[in-house]
């Protein structure tokens, strides 16, 4: 498609290298932690770490001065459980699929049982994932591998680098699990997989114990067989490392609790979606949040409140009083005294912000979301020397916005990894509505637009289609120059108001583009802009051809 030619050629261009390695963000707004200011400051950068941090730094000869005036620096955000980077497993045919020679014994990997995997093994630099979460100012994260009950060893990376070698910063760092049973083997249920999480654990010990009993006297002892698997849970049982365990409601919360007391050894609760009623046990554990929300519910209009039978309402009275309790869960952990960041397991890169705003709407506090995105990770992860703050001799890991991070119309304009500097355009700011109501009536938008939008060197001309129904909205892209008239499918479409919001990727000759498109309808119009990434944004218009038939 003329499209992704165009796109292509866009990612093609020469980008600009880094000619120098020390740079200089002058005359900005600092928070070099949550709860302080430097006003009028500047940061010194010097081969991706920060040599000054104060109002009254000096550029050296060599450094390339960036005029950061009106912009705010803050430390870049870290991850505590993610799975940024990493290589998405492929679905099993959807055909009939092999019965397995013995399901009551399956091999480790048919259980999914592989904690000696390293997240190296399956951590991809060009995997599109890394700079969406950039985008919105992670600058590391703490990688798992994706799988089912024991899917492998945790790494601490850097959101930039052309290989694993680069972005690894520390190597071994968790044992990642989930209450997640195999398919069509054992252990299928969460009751198998504790009591084989239970198994493995004690084998462990005893293959441990049998170890350094043969390594100190081997006379008479058997020779001990190597188990990688078994080996694996030799750092966890010597308490030099934690299992992280992914626990999203209550009962995965309750039973990763009772495995933990059973077994002993350090556990880290991540991607906490409903763990206020266990504020108590959970202040002895290293506790890393959500960033997911469920869906924002539209408020209902007083007509349909008075339709509803009493049983709906008792209902949904129910439903909304949870998901506030939800909304209000950082704040409750926070106001509890718990230290925790957040993890990034489930969300979706482009609604960090969106979900951090409702948390915030519901009295969490900008230093405390700060502090969880920054010093408090740093600190559970254990490089809170190196990250976290903005402070002389950590490395040059920053997000610089053109407005305080929180507020609605702030945009990322640099992030900065370990000295690498990555751009951003400045978003072109929505259109005021004109009620600004939630539950706002949605513009109609079904059926064919043009779309016509500049980017250098050419101007490209095509077609949207828009499916909508009561849950979604489908977005199909295609170019009338295209060679075969082939339509791109998007699902991950959000239509508020007149605002549709878009996202997907194009893969070309190895280069992953991100592409991001936001939307305003006026009528049988639109205008709007296109994101690709570090390239630009870049203004879309168009108008509607063809209503649904």
């Amino acid at each position: 498609m003329l499209f992704f030619t165009a796109c292509w050629q866009l990612a093609a261009q020469d980008e600009p290298k880094q000619i120098t390695n020390t740079f200089l963000l002058q005359n900005a707004t600092i928070i070099p932690s949550p709860g302080k200011m430097i006003e009028k400051g500047s940061v010194l950068i010097k081969d991706g770490v920060i040599q000054a941090v104060g109002p009254n730094v000096t550029a050296p000869f060599d450094a390339k001065v960036i005029k950061a005036d009106s912009m705010y620096i803050y430390a870049g955000f870290i991850s505590g459980a993610s799975h940024v980077g990493i290589e998405k497993k492929k679905e099993e045919n959807s055909g009939r699929r092999e019965r397995a020679k013995n399901p009551g014994n399956p091999t480790y990997e048919k259980a999914g049982i592989q904690p000696d995997r390293m997240a190296r093994e399956v951590l991809k630099a060009d995997d599109v994932s890394i700079s969406a979460m950039r985008g919105v100012g992670f600058t590391a994260a703490h990688a798992v591998p994706e799988g089912k009950m024991l899917p492998g060893k945790g790494a601490i990376v850097l959101l930039a680098g052309d290989n694993a070698n680069q972005m690894i910063l520390m190597e071994n760092t968790a044992l990642f699990a989930q209450l997640v049973g195999a398919s069509g083997v054992a252990p299928a249920t969460i009751i198998g997989v504790m009591s084989k999480m239970r198994d493995l654990y004690r084998q462990a010990a005893q293959s441990k114990s049998h170890g350094a009993q043969f390594a100190s006297n081997p006379q008479g002892l058997m020779r001990p067989t190597s188990d990688p698997v078994l080996e694996a849970f030799y750092p966890v049982i010597e308490g030099k490392q934690k299992v992280f365990m992914k626990a999203q409601n209550g009962r995965d919360i309750s039973r990763a609790l009772q495995l933990q007391e059973d077994l002993g050894y350090q556990l880290a609760l991540v991607d906490v979606e409903k763990g206020w009623n266990y504020l108590d046990q959970l202040k002895a554990h290293t506790i890393f949040l959500s960033l997911d929300l469920p869906k924002a519910k539209e408020e209902k209009k007083k007509d349909d409140e008075e339709e509803m039978s009493e049983g709906k309402k008792e209902l949904e009275a129910r439903r909304a009083e949870e998901q506030k309790r939800y909304e209000m869960q950082a704040k409750t952990f926070a106001d509890a005294g718990v230290t925790y960041g957040f993890s990034t397991l489930e969300v979706k890169p482009k609604e960090v912000k969106a979900h951090l705003k409702r948390m915030m709407e519901n009295g969490l506090t900008t230093d405390q979301a700060l502090a969880a995105l920054t010093t408090q990770a740093a600190q559970l992860l254990g490089v809170n020397k190196i990250m976290g703050s903005v402070e002389k001799g950590k490395m040059a890991n920053l997000v610089i916005t053109d407005a305080p991070y929180f507020e609605d119309d702030s945009d990322i304009r640099y992030v900065i990894v370990d000295g690498e500097v990555f751009e951003y355009e400045a978003k072109k700011k929505k259109k005021k509505k004109a009620s600004g109501e939630a539950g706002e009536e949605k513009a109609d938008i079904a059926g064919t637009w043009s779309y016509e939008m500049n980017v250098p060197g050419q101007e490209l001309e095509g077609n949207f289609r828009f499916e909508v129904s009561e849950d979604e909205v489908k977005v199909f892209m295609s170019s009338p120059t295209g060679d075969d008239g082939e339509e791109m499918e998007i699902d991950d479409a959000e239509l508020n108001g007149d605002v549709l919001t878009f996202s997907t990727s194009v893969d070309q000759g190895g280069t992953t583009l991100n592409l991001d498109f936001e939307l305003n309808f006026d009528g049988e119009s639109y205008e709007g802009n296109m994101s690709v990434g570090q390239f630009g944004t870049f203004d879309v218009e168009g108008s509607r051809t063809k209503k649904p038939e």
